[in-house]
């Protein structure tokens, strides 16, 4: 079992580049959760088939299909900087 106390609150902290103001709320809340997760591993899954994904349908998808866009000057007029037809974007280079 995993016990949660300022030496690692301490740690966790300078992982994360946090500060933590309530460190024993911090505490107590993530004991919470750790004695949660020790009560559910205590569950018997050896019988249960792995579920990839909660969501029983296959997610059905739209038809594909090619549209022409009418206002393609009235888009290019919103570009914040451009080039000619073409948008202007920062170099990722440097």
């Amino acid at each position: 079992m995993i016990k949660i106390d300022d030496k690692l609150i301490e740690h966790l902290s300078k992982l994360s580049r946090l500060t933590f103001d309530e460190s024993e709320k911090l505490k107590s809340d993530l004991q919470k959760i750790i004695d949660y997760f020790e009560i559910l591993s205590e569950v018997d899954t050896e019988s249960i088939e792995p579920m990839y994904t909660p969501i029983e349908e296959p997610c059905k998808l739209r038809e594909l299909e090619p549209r022409v866009n009418e206002n393609v000057e009235g888009i290019i007029e919103n570009f914040p900087e451009k080039e000619g037809r073409l948008i202007k974007v920062p170099s990722i280079y440097g």
